[in-house]
């Protein structure tokens, strides 16, 4: 922290051992948590448990010249940005100038691209005459790769699934008696108008639609459920996010380069119903 301004801090100083970054998750994460902080303007300087253990004083003259540094740094910023006070000690940190939401260019958290279901199936059965027990194997191939997914865009995949490219009702309600069957024998559960198994209902998913059109963009196509596991996943790296930096986000890191207001009413939705008691 800044001696001057306990409610401001200089550098961020991580001390983790060479022996846990040498794990290539560990290095994942590392990189992505560091690359959204310095998105927000933090610094960083590192000590490996090492040097510390066998060059202590070295490593305590980098700490204070990293220190010095970063104060310094802070200090020009301060004098070239307004001429605002500085917030003395019992003001609120929202009162601040340094909370104003910075810009994340590219510095967003990476996370796997959406796949959609390839499935190929016989030409034996039109789409809405297949039998159940046939379907509920075929939805069950798609709710695997994509769950949790809308009904809709199942449907849509197991018409294409037979050179389909138009959805009729016919078609929607076969694919509904299917998945209410896939239901009664617990092979598929569902929250709402989605779909998925058990392991992904219990860990949901966040993915990179980037490489997608609509409908598997339209926020609708979304569920909360990713949209509060995305938002979980940006405050464990980053800390906690200031309400609209928090929405374009999360819009980056599922694939957006533009949050369309719909999409960011359905973000903002999602974060109230999760903020509410």
């Amino acid at each position: 922290k800044d001696p001057a301004n306990p409610h401001h801090h200089i550098l961020a100083v991580e001390c983790d051992g060479a022996t846990y970054h040498s794990a290539l998750w560990a290095r994942e994460r590392d990189r992505m948590r560091q690359g959204v902080l310095e998105g927000f303007g933090w610094h960083f300087h590192r000590i490996w448990s090492t040097d510390w253990f066998y060059q202590k004083d070295k490593e305590v003259q980098r700490l204070r010249k990293a220190l010095e540094e970063a104060r310094t740094r802070d200090l020009t910023r301060s004098l070239k940005g307004s001429n605002k006070e500085r917030p003395v000690s019992g003001e609120s940190l929202e009162q601040s100038e340094d909370t104003t939401p910075i810009v994340l260019e590219d510095s967003v958290i990476k996370v796997p691209k959406y796949k959609k279901a390839n499935v190929v199936v016989g030409v034996n059965y039109e789409p809405h005459e297949r039998p159940i027990h046939e379907v509920v194997e075929i939805l069950c191939q798609i709710v695997g790769v994509e769950g949790p997914v809308h009904t809709e865009e199942i449907a849509r995949r197991y018409a294409s699934a037979h050179g389909k490219s138009r959805l009729g009702s016919r078609i929607s309600d076969h694919v509904q008696t299917a998945l209410s069957r896939a239901q009664r024998d617990q092979r598929l559960e569902r929250k709402g108008l989605f779909w998925g198994t058990q392991e992904q209902f219990l860990n949901i998913p966040v993915r990179d639609r980037s490489n997608e059109t609509v409908p598997t963009t339209s926020a609708e196509n979304i569920s909360s459920m990713e949209i509060l596991a995305c938002a979980d996943l940006i405050e464990q790296e980053s800390g906690s996010v200031e309400a609209e930096e928090l929405v374009r986000v999360i819009a980056k890191t599922l694939g957006f380069k533009r949050a369309g207001p719909e999409f960011q009413s359905h973000v903002r939705a999602c974060l109230k119903d999760r903020n509410d008691p």
